[in-house]
């Protein structure tokens, strides 16, 4: 395995999250944001993790009202992808919830959420998902 054949391997994955980009396409399974080692993950008033209720989202630069929830990224060991590192930091959520910006990094409805949510994009893409760790700091 090099680098390189590491990230064609991923690259259906990165072409879904693509097509499924949340700033362009407007359908209720674009929640996607594709990066250069990994995605992100959005959250829409129809579409979110445990107890988002009530919680205020804009459209902004996007297709549709959202919210930050998740970063997905390759874990690597040496040249080859053994896993993918999930954290969330639902600013908005901590925003609402007058608890503070940074207060529920990782939590654990969150990080449910993100890892359902990439684990039906693998699916999309027909890649077998690596494993899953919480990447914390």
């Amino acid at each position: 395995m090099s680098y390189a054949t590491e990230h064609r391997r991923m690259k259906p994955v990165m072409d879904k999250a693509r097509e499924l980009d949340i700033a362009t396409n407007p359908d209720p399974e674009a929640v996607f944001e594709a990066g250069s080692g990994g995605f992100q993950i959005w959250c829409t008033p129809n579409d979110h993790p445990d107890g988002w209720d009530g919680v205020p989202m804009i459209a902004g630069a996007f297709s549709k009202p959202c919210s930050y929830v998740a970063s997905v990224g390759w874990g690597w060991d040496e040249d080859r992808i053994t896993h993918l590192l999930v954290s969330t930091m639902p600013y908005d959520l901590g925003d609402h919830l007058d608890k503070g910006r940074y207060s529920l990094h990782n939590r654990p409805e969150d990080i449910a959420w993100a890892t359902d949510k990439t684990r039906w994009l693998f699916q999309q893409a027909h890649v077998q998902m690596p494993p899953v760790k919480i990447q914390e700091g």
